[in-house]
């Protein structure tokens, strides 16, 4: 005998929450007389969640806000999941960090160079994690300088990153991935810079309001502290766990599941949309499952974040029964 279902209670498509990362970048440019140098850069303590270290920054008061680039934000979060969860990227490193300055004659690249010196151009890029009730915050400062007797007058700056992700697991030698180098955020502004000056551009990039199961998909940009990924089979893991009422409903259990095998990141109303996909069969059937998301990011210089997320499903009609299970987990960059 033929069983035929409707495709309708055969396949279940759901959403795990909209969660809505936001993406903020403010700036400062800042001209100083040569000979105030020794006085203006100031030690600064930044956190990495419970551990502090410092750096030597300008003032961070009065900063503006820029201009984030979605789709270099879109294009920089494609390559780096494709790295992350496929293992597919470039194994030559890239600059970690530029800042292109448009002048009245050409342009201006400040390229990276790990510290702030005299008489060179540089970029370096400090970064800070911490947690806001639940969620956790990533801050990247980006500190670009020109201490060199170049003079000129500036229309537009434009910020450069690059993300990196480990493909082998802790305690090998690191066999690093790189996005490549990408706007991500621009301004327009009007300075000029002398021959007696010195000139800096702080740059500070923040994703804000990431909850804990969604830190994997969060690049990890290039940055002197040198924390990056250990991407997914080579020390970091994501699971998707249905329950069908006939399993252990636990990480460790027998429940139906599923991993991360692809993903899709588009730009729509000016957020970077994030969609990843799990497809899993729930055996005989269910009207009602719950969902277990099981995961832990690998980090190299900080611990290791893991748990767990649950959330009930229904189908969109009552007493309906699905079979198979896609869920989407949506993540919304928005862009301030």
């Amino acid at each position: 005998m033929t069983v035929r279902r409707r495709v309708g209670d055969v396949i279940k498509k759901v959403v795990l929450r909209k969660e809505i990362v936001k993406v903020k970048g403010n700036y400062k440019v800042i001209i100083i007389k040569k000979e105030e140098f020794e006085k203006f850069l100031k030690v600064m303590k930044l956190r990495i969640l419970n551990k502090e270290y410092e750096a030597l920054m300008p003032p961070l008061d009065n900063m503006q806000k820029n201009t984030i680039d979605v789709n270099g934000l879109s294009v920089l979060m494609s390559q780096y999941l494709s790295a992350f969860i496929s293992h597919s990227g470039s194994g030559s490193a890239t600059t970690p960090a530029q800042m292109v300055l448009t002048t009245q004659s050409g342009t201006v690249t400040l390229t990276y160079t790990g510290g702030v010196n005299v008489n060179t151009q540089g970029v370096s890029v400090y970064l800070q994690i911490f947690e806001d009730n639940g969620s956790f915050v990533w801050q990247y400062y980006y500190v670009g300088y020109d201490t060199t007797n170049a003079s000129y007058t500036t229309s537009q700056i434009e910020l450069y990153a690059s993300a990196y992700t480990n493909n082998l697991s802790p305690g090998y030698a690191p066999n690093l991935l790189y996005t490549d180098v990408i706007r991500i955020a621009y301004a327009n502004v009007s300075f000029t810079k002398t021959s007696d000056s010195y000139l800096f551009i702080v740059w500070l990039i923040q994703f804000q309001n990431v909850p804990p199961y969604a830190l994997s998909f969060i690049p990890t940009l290039q940055n002197n502290a040198g924390i990056y990924t250990y991407n997914l089979g080579n020390g970091s893991s994501y699971a998707v766990f249905f329950n069908n009422n006939n399993c252990n409903f636990s990480c460790g259990g027998n429940c139906p599941s599923g991993g991360l095998t692809g993903f899709v990141t588009y730009v729509q109303s000016n957020n970077v949309i994030v969609e990843i996909p799990v497809m899993v069969g729930l055996g005989g059937g269910v009207s009602t499952a719950e969902m277990l998301i099981c995961y832990n990011t690998a980090y190299n210089n900080m611990p290791n974040i893991s748990g767990s997320y649950t959330t009930t499903l229904s189908p969109p009609v009552s007493g309906g029964t699905f079979y198979l299970a896609l869920a989407t987990i949506t993540l919304i960059f928005q862009t301030s």
